[in-house]
């Protein structure tokens, strides 16, 4: 009962205290002399309006202003302007709330000003900027003022310009500017509509002091940007370890500015990194990317501002689909007819920023096939595209490819070069189901070059040569032997050679190209007890072969002419003699 007793009367003696304050606080406004007038309440609310927000007020339609319940500050259609000339504006109303212990004193504060429906200008500086210059020149002029109150900006806009041309606008801009004083970092959080695209944001930026935290976020449906670390003002750089991802590179980088046609090899990336930031480079070391689902380790750098980067930089992976990146890259041939219809090359959205990666791979993909001990690098320039190969063991053996590209009148020259060593065709057959017929060790090379505006004119444009050389091989489904037992006695006496196979030592084959069309020349297999011999065409751009040839016993006088006619992987293979001895019409698939 007693401790019951004790605090009922603290109750009361609390109660009775903020009376007697809120007594003292009407007392005291009440004796003090306030001029209601609006020019002298313009004189002080802009007065501290200026001192606590560095921006100067230019002028005002209209002032009102309320004492209780809390002395509130109101002003219509307000203009403003940063004396440094960084930003300027103007507000359908500003709102500012007095601070209470300043005001008993006869002088007039603030602790909030919000501005509903501003639309402000941040001017570029002399180079021109860009979203990261504009950023500093906002995050600039709000350091070098000594103190500022808490800002809030209601359904507003930003507009960036160089000079009088608007390059990219904010709308919808709703942010919360935190209240400091001198040498504190800026705080400032919120959300805007830039590019049709609700995002969020959220800075702590140091004034002063090295090494000093600072913290960076940045989150739309395209893409999240983290970055928390320490940001040195003397050398003006920063720091610290950085989180970035999207579902479509590709559609983020379109966002920020042009779309380059690179992005599209990859879509969904989520990476993390030790980042050194500068006014020219982002450096990322220790970099962990997850690219489409394949982790890569390494580091990169990224030269200039955007769009105008530059790539660079080294990543390894224990495993890698490098086709995936050969299907994303794939051009989408356009849907109108007319001089122009084909798949375009782009070759100037490949080639709009500069990149030099070298990409080093333990297991890669492309397709079925599969490579190992893979190192491969992508080097553009302006007017030079090259992707290649370095090096990669292939089934058993080693193999190495370079496409190059230039700009020419016609569109693009192309080169493409392939090299093939001692590869085992009978493990490539696991893997490619089409070469299942074949075996043996193979060694070959090829060098082409196309000219033209699209891949069907490249092709069909082709010229170069090509040689290929398999050694202790076989070949199923055609038993030369058994067709030469055939040729020298009557059928029933011979087994069908259509369901046997040939061994052979060597199959060399020789091809030039002349505008998209293969002609075979010198080819020759030699097993044992025959010889064969080839000649013809395979046009590339119909994938169609038309060729004739001649089997050949080394013990008889015994020769069986041939026709290979039809499509890749699916020319049939027509002997003479086989025609004599079967309706007409029927022909036996090579390759299928």
């Amino acid at each position: 009962m007693q401790m019951k007793a004790t605090h009922q009367a603290m109750s009361r003696r609390a109660l009775l205290i903020g009376l007697a304050a809120a007594a003292a606080l009407l007392l005291t406004l009440g004796l003090r002399s306030w001029n209601l007038a609006v020019s002298q309440v313009e004189r002080s609310v802009v007065a501290g309006i200026e001192t606590r927000t560095g921006l100067k007020v230019t002028g005002l339609r209209r002032a009102e202003i309320a004492i209780l319940p809390l002395p509130r500050i109101s002003l219509s259609d307000v203009t403003f302007a940063d004396p440094q000339g960084v930003l300027a504006g103007k507000a359908a109303r500003l709102r500012a709330r007095a601070r209470l212990l300043p005001l008993l004193t006869g002088q007039l504060d603030f602790d909030r000003i919000d501005l509903v429906a501003p639309e402000i200008d941040v001017a570029s500086d002399e180079s021109g900027g860009g979203y990261a210059g504009w950023l500093d020149r906002v995050l600039g002029y709000l350091a070098r003022l000594d103190g500022q109150t808490r800002l809030i900006l209601t359904s507003g806009s930003v507009m960036m310009r160089a000079d009088r041309t608007v390059l990219t606008t904010l709308r919808d801009v709703n942010l919360v500017i935190e209240e400091r004083t001198a040498q504190a970092p800026v705080a400032l959080a919120g959300s805007f509509t830039w590019r049709g695209e609700a995002t969020k944001v959220d800075i702590l930026w140091p004034v002063a002091g090295e090494r000093a935290r600072t913290a960076f976020s940045l989150g739309s449906r395209l893409l999240n940007l983290r970055l928390n670390g320490t940001r040195s003002a003397a050398q003006n750089a920063t720091s610290g370890q950085i989180e970035f991802s999207t579902k479509s590179l590709s559609d983020a980088l379109a966002w920020i500015g042009p779309r380059p046609r690179i992005a599209s090899l990859v879509r969904q990336v989520e990476l993390t990194a030790q980042a050194q930031i500068n006014q020219s480079s982002v450096a990322l070391d220790s970099v962990v990317a997850m690219v489409d689902g394949d982790q890569l380790e390494g580091a990169l750098k990224l030269d200039g501002a955007m769009p105008n980067w530059a790539l660079s930089g080294t990543l390894a992976g224990a495993e890698f689909d490098l086709g995936r990146l050969l299907r994303q890259a794939e051009p989408q041939a356009p849907t109108g007819n007319g001089d122009n219809a084909g798949t375009p090359l782009e070759f100037d959205g490949w080639t709009t920023n500069d990149v030099d990666l070298r990409l080093s791979l333990d297991s890669a993909r492309i397709g079925t096939a599969r490579f190992g001990d893979l190192a491969a690098q992508l080097l553009i320039r302006k007017g030079r595209f090259e992707a290649s190969l370095l090096r990669a063991s292939a089934y058993g053996g080693s193999a190495r490819a370079r496409v190059l590209a230039t700009p020419v009148a016609a569109g693009a020259d192309v080169k493409l070069q392939l090299g093939l060593e001692k590869v085992n065709l009978a493990l490539v057959a696991d893997d490619l189901p089409t070469l299942a017929r074949l075996s043996g060790t193979a060694t070959g090379q090829l060098a082409f070059d196309g000219v033209g505006n699209s891949l069907e004119q490249v092709v069909s444009s082709l010229t170069g040569r090509a040689g290929l050389t398999i050694r202790q091989g076989e070949f199923r489904g055609i038993a030369f032997p058994d067709l030469l037992r055939k040729a020298e006695k009557p059928p029933t006496s011979a087994r069908d050679w259509r369901q046997g196979k040939s061994t052979f030592e060597t199959l060399q084959l020789s091809a030039l190209a002349n505008l998209g069309v293969l002609y075979i020349t010198d080819t020759q297999i030699a097993g044992s007890g025959y010889t064969v011999v080839l000649n013809g065409t395979a046009d590339l751009t119909r994938r169609w072969l038309d060729l004739n040839g001649a089997l050949n016993s080394t013990t008889t006088s015994t020769r069986v002419p041939f026709d290979l006619r039809g499509p890749f992987f699916g020319a049939a293979f027509t002997p003479e003699i086989d025609a004599a001895l079967r309706p007409i019409g029927q022909a036996i698939p090579l390759l299928r």
